[in-house]
């Protein structure tokens, strides 16, 4: 190590160091970015490691909760690229590849404003045609007062 990375290295939390003591960063070691052996040296301690004796999967090293609470304090000191790759993605990442829901990029509307088109055009034609309706139920008694009220008498006095 240089002077220069050791007085880094020195200005880190213990976590983070304590960290890099056991695992070293990226540029010294290559991880493995899917669950391995359990034997194999490039073991990712993010990732479950597979022991081929007992066949079983065995947990991370490091928690999601510890994942992240190591990830936010390299974010601090903009040493995130030194982790080794994790599943689960953090900040900016995170909200980057989040796809936005479908009812934000085309709302879908309420059943009352989708058909409020067909209802209206009901209605017109309705009120257009409400005479007629109105002398079918009631009949030709109706049609003959309607007809009568309408017409203009022919001399008042």
């Amino acid at each position: 190590m240089s002077p220069n990375a050791q007085a880094v290295f020195k200005s880190l939390p213990d976590k983070l160091s304590k960290f890099f003591l056991r695992y070293p960063p990226r540029q010294i070691q290559e991880y493995a970015q899917k669950p391995v052996s359990i034997s194999d040296p490039t073991r990712n301690p993010f990732l479950a490691t597979f022991n081929e004796i007992t066949q079983k999967y065995r947990s991370p090293a490091y928690s999601l909760r510890e994942q992240s609470d190591l990830f936010k304090l390299a974010e601090q000191y903009g040493i995130e690229k030194l982790l080794p790759s994790m599943n689960k993605k953090f900040g900016i990442q995170k909200k980057s590849e989040k796809r936005t829901m479908s009812g934000v990029r085309r709302p879908k509307g309420s059943k009352y404003d989708n058909n409020r088109p067909e209802r209206m055009a009901k209605r017109e034609d309705a009120i257009k045609r409400a005479d007629e309706i109105i002398k079918e139920v009631r009949g030709k008694r109706y049609e003959k007062r309607i007809t009568a009220k309408n017409s203009v008498p022919k001399n008042l006095f």
